[in-house]
């Protein structure tokens, strides 16, 4: 076959198509992971469940706990089973895993930019760390409510609500630098 300008063409349209298109494996699309909300929704009411009983309600904490870690950083329903989480424990009287559990609930508020729900998160996290006589942590804790009750974007009804959440004891205040 004689070589001809169209056919020339054509074959090398033909290539940089072949190298420029995605593989059929990458063009695939993927499903969102919904097996993981599922499973979150299903532990979440576990614990919810398991809340009722007394005698189980460190196992309705630690399903909340499971629950938060399965869901995504936009979820707000992470921050609700991790508050819970905290109330379980602190009513089983495990102050740590309240302070750790209200701590992350915190930490994930302030990820999902709830300025208002983190630095509550914030200061209870600092009244437990107080509870269990931690100051170091109280003031860690307690500076970062007060910097975050600080912002511009809350009213100053939110602001006095969030900085009387958390015990200063005797004259030291958790923004005194150390």
């Amino acid at each position: 076959m004689p070589r001809t300008p169209t056919r020339a063409l054509l074959a090398s349209a033909a290539i940089v198509a072949a190298l420029t298109l995605p593989s059929p494996a990458s063009s695939q699309y993927r499903l969102p992971t919904i097996t993981s909300v599922a499973r979150a929704d299903s532990l979440h009411e576990s614990a919810v469940a398991l809340s009722s009983d007394f005698r189980r309600l460190r196992d309705a904490a630690r399903l909340h706990e499971q629950s938060a870690a399965l869901r995504a950083p936009e979820d707000s329903l992470a921050f609700r089973c991790l508050t819970t989480a905290a109330q379980l424990s602190y009513a089983k009287k495990d102050l740590a895993d309240a302070q750790r559990d209200m701590a992350a609930a915190a930490a994930h508020a302030l990820a999902r930019g709830d300025i208002q729900k983190s630095a509550q998160a914030y200061a209870d996290a600092a009244w437990l760390a107080n509870a269990r006589q931690h100051r170091g942590e109280v003031r860690s804790l307690a500076r970062q409510a007060e910097m975050l009750a600080a912002s511009p974007l809350l009213s100053g009804t939110q602001r006095v609500a969030i900085l009387k959440r958390f015990v200063h004891t005797g004259r030291e205040m958790a923004s005194e630098e150390r």
